[in-house]
């Protein structure tokens, strides 16, 4: 070591750790500028159809904080919550302002399955060593995806046909029952 190093013999340098309250400030006012700057350069026009951007955005930067940050305390998986269900909403706001926002009537039952997928997002970043948490979220996600499911058919005009979704899930649980599994 030369003496005007700043750590003694026996000292490690240490590790540098990056502070991420500023640094989603940091992100969301770089993103928030580039979105106003795009709006004034091709006006009204670009903002009242790529706004769900902000959302993806949103949701991007969740998943950079959980990426970015080495050491995770526990649960810090559940950044991946916020950043899964803010991409999927900035998707189908997007879609819709594509294909016409009555076609809402029809894709609702996405804000559902958009809770499955984001369940899904934390159970596959979950240690593998924390079992139950991850058996318990996989039951989560199965039963939000039948939800998803009857609610999409209901919403695409089956309503008549919800009794026989409900035969369906009957059998499934006597099958299940009877098989022990």
């Amino acid at each position: 070591m030369n003496e005007h190093s700043p750590l003694k013999q026996d000292e490690k340098p240490a590790t540098r750790c990056l502070a991420t309250g500023p640094m989603i400030t940091g992100l969301l006012l770089v993103i928030l500028g580039i979105v106003l700057l795009l709006a004034q350069f091709f006006g009204q026009r670009f903002m009242s159809n790529f706004w769900p951007f902000l959302f993806i955005a949103a949701g991007l930067i969740f998943y950079a904080v959980y990426f970015i940050r080495f050491a995770k305390p526990d649960g810090f998986e559940g950044m991946l919550f916020p950043g899964t269900y803010l991409i999927i909403l900035g998707i189908l706001f997007f879609l819709l302002n594509l294909i016409g926002w009555y076609n809402m009537v029809y894709l609702w039952p996405t804000f559902v399955l958009a809770v499955a997928v984001s369940l899904g997002a934390i159970y596959l970043f979950t240690p593998k060593g924390q079992d139950s948490k991850r058996k318990d979220l996989l039951s989560s996600i199965r039963v939000l995806i039948i939800i998803s499911a009857v609610l999409y058919v209901i919403a695409a005009g089956g309503l008549h046909l919800w009794p026989l979704a409900l035969v369906i899930i009957g059998l499934i649980i006597i099958f299940k029952a009877l098989t022990g599994k």
